[in-house]
């Protein structure tokens, strides 16, 4: 499809641009979500991703913190990644 370079951005040679001008618009979709997914494995791939028991494990380790507390701090964090997970699937 296109070239890779040495910063590991691509670069779309010649072939691949003439290619293009000359899709009907179901190959042009095909290509442009090809070229979406690869961002976004790039992106995924990229990314520290932390999970909730790991979250609840560091606060866990914190000196002081009661069960109370932590299940609070928990049920807060739930509802956040819970409003963020909604807005995502409006989108």
């Amino acid at each position: 499809m296109a070239k890779k370079i040495q910063n590991k951005r691509y670069l779309v040679n010649r072939a691949v641009y003439k290619a293009v001008k000359k899709y009907d618009h179901q190959q042009f979709e095909n290509f442009c979500t090809d070229i979406y997914k690869s961002g976004w494995e790039d992106g995924k791939a990229s990314v520290n991703a932390l999970d909730v028991k790991d979250i609840e494990a560091v606060i866990r380790s914190v000196k002081g913190i009661g069960e109370v507390r932590i299940g609070k701090i928990m049920e807060a964090i739930n509802e956040k990644f819970d409003e963020n997970a909604g807005s995502k699937e409006t989108e």
